[in-house]
């Protein structure tokens, strides 16, 4: 029997098919078994919580835990929960809870739920189709704000290979720094350690956080690097990547902003810190700089590591690491909280109504109205998230106000800081933070437009936009 073989021509021909084929499938309805919705959001709201369903399941699997751990359903969908919406908060240790397949789901989690949901199938279809589906770009636009000038197959290239590179210098710099700390698995805590600080996620596999390296220089200064390219987010990095390699490429408005406000939160925490009384021993002055900085970063990137017992904080870095954590991070990153560049819009509302000006302007540069707008809206309703949340907790948890509200706070921002109430929340308490978590990943104006957004009114792809102006 003759054997044909296929030409070139049959092969680009099987190769249009197949990119065809591909365009038809959509991998948005398949990720979320089978859902579908006209509603961006909505699609959003439950492929998150296929995620997490997926790693609740793989949690609940004997060969993830180890023989003596007493964790039970409730600590694991709260594991779950937390690794998707990159916040840290851990009724359990992860260390000694779960082997190494446990821990491998967990870290999985943190990396799916730090890149986000339907960027690396984005990313796929982008690079076999070099097509999207008119969904899958819905669905994107609302998941990633994009602003002007900038493309989607641009920006989720950029995500995936910037998450890429980053972690994998990450890691190279935490492998050398836990290998002279005599730490054991060094290279499995590093990696474990890269994707969580660059995912903003704040697990680790210490039974005391990061507190063994409050004194350790290049641990610090290396999660501090990946937890702040993480937060100031993915346009920022390309902004930069594009001014470095396109001659004449000018700076964004919205990457100055972030910037700016990152600086300004970043140096005012550390003061407030440095000058506040600390009970966690004796420190000397270097060193209470430095964990002072650490902690702010923490806060403000929404990585939630810890240096420091901060059961131990007064209720003025109590208040003030709120208000960080209530900021957060910058859009299209890795952080939670209302982001800085909804801040700056409200700033500038606020001044140019106490100057009665009636157009709004941040750093000389006017905001359309929109964008007032959705700033306002974001910062009101999470602010009633916290409250909502804050009530709850108070009626379930027999703590103080100032620790509710910080739990609620870092829950709420992804954050991940504790007090240390977290491992003895009831279970009702459990089930109000994970809520908040949830409504944190996704997003207040997210999770409110899916419950309140009807379908008529998604009949267009939303424009490309300024996140600023």
């Amino acid at each position: 029997m003759k054997i044909r073989i296929p030409s070139s021509s049959d092969l680009r021909v099987l190769g249009r098919r197949a990119r065809y084929a591909l365009l038809r499938f959509n991998n948005t309805r398949f990720l979320t078994f089978g859902y579908r919705s006209d509603i961006p959001e909505r699609n959003i709201l439950v492929g998150y919580l296929v995620y997490i369903l997926i790693g609740f399941g793989l949690l609940m699997l004997p060969w993830s835990t180890t023989d003596g751990s007493h964790a039970g359903a409730i600590d694991h969908l709260f594991t779950a929960v937390s690794a998707v919406s990159t916040t840290g908060l851990a009724t359990v240790d992860i260390g000694s809870t779960y082997t190494m397949l446990g821990q491998a789901v967990v870290m999985l989690l943190v990396q799916f739920g730090a890149i986000g949901y339907m960027t690396m199938s984005s990313y796929i279809m982008f690079r076999l189709t070099h097509h999207s589906t008119v969904h899958c770009s819905r669905v994107m636009n609302t998941a990633i704000q994009i602003p002007c000038g900038m493309r989607l197959p641009e920006l989720v290239n950029n995500v995936v290979h910037f998450t890429i590179l980053l972690e994998l210098l990450g890691f190279i710099s935490f492998a050398i720094l836990l290998s002279h700390a005599h730490v054991d698995m060094p290279l499995w805590n590093a990696l474990f350690l890269s994707v969580s600080s660059f995912g903003t996620a704040g697990f680790s596999l210490f039974g005391d956080n990061l507190c063994r390296f409050s004194d350790n220089l290049g641990i610090n200064l290396t999660v501090a690097a990946l937890s702040y390219a993480g937060a100031m987010g993915f346009i920022v990095m390309t902004d930069i990547t594009n001014k470095l390699y396109r001659p004449g490429y000018c700076i964004s408005f919205t990457t100055k902003v972030i910037v700016l406000i990152t600086a300004i939160m970043t140096i005012g925490g550390t003061m407030i810190l440095t000058f506040s009384p600390i009970e966690d021993g004796a420190h000397g002055e270097g060193h209470k700089i430095l964990v002072s900085f650490f902690q702010t970063m923490s806060a403000m990137t929404t990585v939630g590591y810890n240096t420091m017992d901060l059961s131990g904080l007064h209720a003025g870095p109590v208040l003030v690491f709120s208000l960080i954590m209530f900021i957060g991070a910058s859009p299209s990153g890795t952080g939670g909280g209302v982001k800085c560049t909804s801040v700056s819009a409200v700033w500038g509302f606020i001044m140019s109504k106490l100057r009665l000006r009636d157009n709004v302007t941040f750093l000389r540069r006017s905001i359309p109205s929109y964008r007032v707008d959705s700033a306002l809206t974001n910062v009101i309703a999470y602010g009633g998230m916290i409250f909502i949340g804050c009530f709850l907790l108070c009626y379930t948890e027999p703590y103080r106000l100032s620790s509710i509200l910080f739990e609620a706070t870092s829950a709420l921002g992804t954050v991940g800081l504790s007090t240390g109430i977290t491992p003895t929340l009831s279970t009702i308490g459990k089930v109000v933070v994970m809520m908040l978590m949830y409504v944190g990943r996704v997003g207040v104006i997210t999770f409110g437009s899916a419950l309140a957004i009807r379908a008529e009114r998604r009949n267009s792809t939303p424009k490309e936009r300024d996140l600023v102006a």
